[in-house]
């Protein structure tokens, strides 16, 4: 493969012309009108909220479900490659105790809640029992529940749903009832309050109020749940939406600012909705069944996508050490084994969202700072090789299925915590410190089948390169067992990759295609 094709990425630069002093009069009008716009806005949105109960109690419309997008349909290598007569390896796990493949949980609390579990399908629910689901007991000032294992509590508000809802009328009266209880005015703000405590995002958000509604109401059916998850979101300014299929199941829709890779989706005028259903429910079925769901305003505001990427979870800390070993470079430290239930089933994302994404920001800080005192001092390129041999020698290879069952890429933190990884769970933990701890411009890139790196080196080596935006990017790839920087995989020599994410001085790029 040759160095070839230079991509260059054009920044279209809007330039406005500093306000005269003749300009100020015209900047305050427009300042008042924008603040005027905005206001409208806010309160078209209070409006919908009002107003939501007579919309669940309208029309409905039928949406057809489409099945969820794969990042790559290319099957994986069973085995990490290697250069030829290089032997295999075993390497060290990076955990004290390997933890087994499945679904983690926390201590001493109960098992997290999966988003893939098993249960009773809808046809063996129980009979409809009376009117009202009064609320789980709960201590005298708060609700207490759990989050992934996790003990967490919401200030004690008293309010009933119904035990089951049947019709969009009965959504609608469900609505009202809340509202009239007071309940998004008394519960909004504690749960915002909480989820900024413990640092969640909009989905986790999403999976904190499932929690609090699944546990303060136990008995209740789920589509009394779901249409109580559906209020709160809504009136915590998000696009939530509550569906049902053909046979009655109660659904949530939810736009994410991220593709979501295997889950269903409806598309509808305003974008992509993704389909959350409730556990045990079998989402083959949604392929059979057309969802219906109220038809809101074609111009309201109707609230904020969510949105994925994670920041620093600031949750208790249950520490499980680690060591990781080989030539000159040694990563020692803790892990905190109660992120893994929350990032175990976690929505399945672009590879650029987990390489920005940062679960643990202390824990990687000082990793940087390993990796900086032991090689980063190395002339030219050779922390990079360096680097690049540690990534060969201290993991074992598994493809998500074999290890997991199912397609699963791993936060950083997850990839100190599994005994096993593959191609991207490598690809993102290399890049991350070839960026942050020594400085490298680096890329995530994707062959079919292969989640690999490049790395921009201080000096020209023999090998395979490609320039993007002007400079020159190698082939380093943390799979391919014994390689040099430089050296592509044969399957993918005559293979042009597509860049995922860029870590760079400027800001993030956006997915591209990369020629040799």
């Amino acid at each position: 493969m040759k160095k070839g094709k230079i991509l260059t990425l054009v920044l279209i630069a809007l330039t406005v012309a500093a306000p005269s002093a003749t300009a100020q009069e015209k900047k305050k009008s427009f300042d008042e009108f924008r603040k005027g716009v905005l206001e409208g806005y806010s309160n078209f949105r209070k409006t919908i909220l009002d107003n939501y109960a007579d919309f669940l109690n309208g029309e409905w419309h039928e949406y057809e479900s489409l099945n969820g997008e794969r990042r790559d349909r290319t099957p994986k290598p069973s085995e990490a490659p290697a250069v030829s007569g290089v032997p295999k390896r075993h390497p060290q796990k990076p955990a004290a105790t390997a933890p087994a493949p499945t679904a983690p949980t926390v201590t001493p609390s109960r098992p997290s809640h999966p988003s893939r579990p098993e249960g009773k399908p809808d046809s063996q629910r129980p009979p409809r029992p009376e009117k009202r689901a009064d609320s789980h007991p709960q201590s005298a000032t708060n609700d207490d529940f759990d989050f992934f294992g996790l003990p967490v509590s919401l200030p004690g508000i008293e309010f009933n749903v119904s035990y089951r809802l049947a019709s969009p009328s009965d959504y609608a009266s469900q609505w009202k009832d809340l509202d009239r209880a007071g309940v998004a005015k008394a519960l909004v703000p504690a749960i915002r309050e909480r989820a900024r405590e413990m640092g969640l995002n909009d989905y986790l958000i999403y999976e904190l109020v499932k929690a609090y509604v699944s546990a303060k109401f136990p008995q209740a059916d789920e589509s009394s749940r779901f249409s109580a998850i559906h209020y709160l979101l809504a009136n915590m300014g998000y696009d939530a939406r509550i569906a049902v299929s053909g046979a009655g199941t109660p659904l949530l829709l939810l736009p994410f600012k991220q593709t979501i890779y295997a889950r269903n989706y409806m598309m509808m005028t305003d974008g992509k909705y993704y389909v959350f259903a409730p556990e045990g429910y079998d989402y083959s079925r949604l392929g059979q069944e057309r969802l219906r769901t109220c038809t809101l305003p074609k111009d309201a505001d109707k609230g904020e996508k969510f949105d994925l990427v994670l920041g620093r979870l600031n949750i208790p800390v249950k520490p499980k050490s680690f060591k990781l070993e080989y030539g000159p470079l040694s990563l020692t430290g803790e892990v905190n084994e109660n992120l893994m239930p929350i990032l175990y089933h976690y929505p399945q994302m672009p590879i650029a969202d987990y390489a920005v994404s940062q679960p643990d920001p202390e824990l990687r800080r000082a990793l940087v700072e390993q990796v900086k005192s032991q090689i980063g001092g190395m002339e030219g390129d050779e922390a990079v090789e360096q680097l690049l041999g540690f990534m060969h020698n201290v993991f074992e290879y598994a493809t998500d299925e074999d290890f997991h069952g199912f397609e699963k890429p791993y936060f950083l933190e997850e990839t100190l915590y599994y005994p096993k990884n593959d191609c991207e769970d490598r690809a993102i933990f290399y890049t991350y410190f070839l960026w942050n701890a020594l400085g490298k411009e680096a890329q995530l890139i994707t062959f079919p089948g292969h989640e690999a790196a490049t790395v921009r080196l201080d000096h020209p080596v023999e090998g395979t390169s490609y320039d993007f935006s002007g400079k020159s990017f190698y082939i380093s790839d943390p799979t391919f067992i014994g390689s040099h920087t430089g050296m592509v995989m044969p399957i993918y020599k005559n293979n042009d990759p597509k860049v995922d994410y860029t870590f760079t001085d400027r800001s993030r790029s956006t997915h591209s295609d990369a020629r040799h």
